[in-house]
């Protein structure tokens, strides 16, 4: 497992630019956000960038990397080989893929607990976890089941898109209607965001469904096999 997440780091933070472009999304949508609300939203834009960040390498980037990883045969033979058994060669691979995320939800985690006081972290912590078990959940789900690399690129693109960007992610849901909000309180980014923000009640429960959910896909395709 070591192994696995200490190529996939030297493979994914390589080169001048690389974490640089890997974060120019999650960071422009705080500064718009931060400029359009007049500062009143800056916590759940940090809470928002967190979750692009944890959902882009858990469904995007890890779903393309199971999918590419097939049609390298030779790269998908040498993994399989190596000595440990299936459960840990997925945790490696989902772990090593996390590698560019992690400086900047360290700092991102950082600075919400520095506005939001020490009693703020135990629901980020967890916030982080049922997030990052839930997206590399649905990534092995993607990467396992559809196996064309182009087709497998545009649906988990627009999947993070579609989860992150136009739900209450980077903006509080009380600019929403309330039968909206009812909706996407359900999203397990707009829990994992309130979560991080001080929300509790509710947006622990749903977490906790979709961490168990996560953890049961991991699980699943843990053979990287359907």
């Amino acid at each position: 497992m070591m192994a696995l997440i200490e190529y996939y780091a030297r493979a994914l933070t390589k080169g001048k630019f690389a974490l640089v472009s890997f974060a120019l999304q999650p960071l422009s949508f705080i500064f718009i956000v931060y400029v359009v609300s007049g500062g009143r939203f800056l916590d759940r834009a940090l809470a928002g960038a967190i979750v692009s960040f944890i959902a882009g390498v858990g469904i995007a980037d890890l779903s393309i990397e199971l999918v590419g990883m097939k049609a390298r045969s030779k790269f998908y033979d040498i993994i399989m080989s190596l000595p440990g058994g299936n459960w840990r060669k997925a945790l490696g691979i989902s772990i090593g893929m996390s590698i560019p995320a992690f400086p900047y939800v360290t700092l991102l985690t950082l600075l919400i607990s520095w506005r939001l006081g020490l009693e703020a972290i135990p629901g980020i912590l967890f916030g982080i976890v049922s997030l990052w078990l839930w997206s590399a959940g649905v990534g092995f789900l993607m990467g396992v089941k559809i196996k064309e690399p182009l087709t497998v690129m545009r649906l988990s693109n627009l999947t993070v898109t579609a989860l992150t960007v136009f739900p209450p992610v980077y903006y509080p849901e009380s600019v929403l209607p309330e039968k909206i909000v009812v909706a996407m309180n359900f999203l397990p980014t707009v829990s994992a965001a309130k979560l991080m923000t001080g929300g509790g009640g509710s947006a622990f429960l749903i977490s906790l469904f979709w961490t168990v959910f996560g953890a049961l896909l991991l699980w699943k395709f843990k053979g990287f096999e359907d």
